[in-house]
């Protein structure tokens, strides 16, 4: 994943929520963009997100071994992961060139486009690293999201972007070499649309998962990550209740509580083309500080991840992306 301009560890400053959580009333807006959203449907009316599948999702990606960007391994995921969204009815399904990202559309009926997105490569380098959590969890969320959000949405269009080509290869720094396969997808976009992206104009916003299956889950509100957004999804946490899946306080907002540092990652071509963002990471995976033990270790395997902590994001997104506007 992606660590400050040269991977330095982040420190985690646990404070509370901003004031926007005591009475959001936009969905980027007095926190930072566009327009007012709905209100949240009832916890009886959202999309059905079935974590458990998800986690097979994660089992059948760690399968193929590491999936370094380049690799056969790499090519076998992408298509898996094209067919798993053509199973899921998800439109206009294809694979770009040269970086594999994998990326389909479900249509909505109001103006713009929502991106979201994560992850399918793995860090190369790492002797026997298979990145279940990272970032195997995005992709299995990203996945049953597309089964269990509607065909057909209440609001904007849904461009789902498995992005290829995030890790940095070797040792060539984060900053310079990492953020490929997005990068390719925001050059595409705003080239008028060219490989099945939106046009750069129509992105309204860009939401990405990424380690989001560590068993101990912290997803705070990352420094270059808009509020806005990020704090739809930690009022989908309490509309869900789904803190006691993760340990927290019922009735509270965790996973998505607290701060940090700002990350690179894949939502940073976004953020510089203009586009409000969020990257939801936890990158407190394992002991030891930030970014964690685990991480980028062959220690990142299928114990580390935990069906609640994918259930918890994967029910806060199912009720906070069809807010997005």
């Amino acid at each position: 994943m992606r660590r400050g301009a040269a991977k330095m560890p982040m420190t985690i400053a646990l404070r509370g929520l901003s004031l926007c959580l005591l009475g959001v009333a936009t969905a980027v807006g007095a926190c930072g963009g566009p327009e007012s959203a709905p209100p949240a449907p009832p916890a009886d009316e959202a999309a059905e997100f079935d974590a458990e599948r998800a986690f097979g999702d994660v089992v059948t990606q760690v399968e193929f071994g590491p999936r370094a960007a380049g690799t056969e391994a790499n090519r076998r995921q992408a298509d898996f992961i094209a067919d798993e969204l053509r199973d899921a009815g998800v439109q206009d399904v294809r694979i770009q060139e040269p970086h594999l990202n994998v990326v389909g559309t479900i249509p909505g009926d109001g103006e713009g486009v929502v991106v979201v997105g994560a992850h399918h490569d793995t860090k190369d380098a790492i002797p026997g690293f298979v990145g279940a959590n990272d970032g195997a969890s995005g992709v299995a969320v990203v996945l049953e999201l597309a089964r269990a959000l509607p065909e057909r949405l209440q609001g904007p269009t849904i461009a789902l972007a498995l992005f290829d080509a995030e890790e940095p290869r070797g040792e060539r720094a984060f900053a310079e070499d990492g953020t490929r396969g997005s990068r390719q997808y925001v050059r595409y976009a705003e080239e008028g649309g060219a490989q099945a992206t939106p046009a750069i104009d129509e992105i309204r916003a860009m939401v990405l998962f990424d380690l989001v299956g560590d068993c101990d889950l912290a997803i705070p509100l990352e420094d270059n990550s808009d509020s806005g957004l990020y704090e739809l999804f930690a009022e989908a946490a309490v509309d869900a209740d789904v803190a006691e899946l993760v340990g927290g306080e019922p009735g509270s907002a965790e996973p998505f509580e607290g701060t940090t540092d700002a990350i690179l990652d894949d939502h940073i071509p976004f953020r510089e083309a203009g586009i409000p963002a969020v990257d939801l990471i936890d990158l407190m995976f394992g002991g030891g500080g930030t970014p964690g033990d685990f991480w980028h270790t062959a220690d990142d395997t299928l114990d580390k991840v935990c069906v609640e902590s994918l259930d918890a994001v994967g029910q806060a997104a199912v009720r906070a992306i069809p807010r997005i506007r």
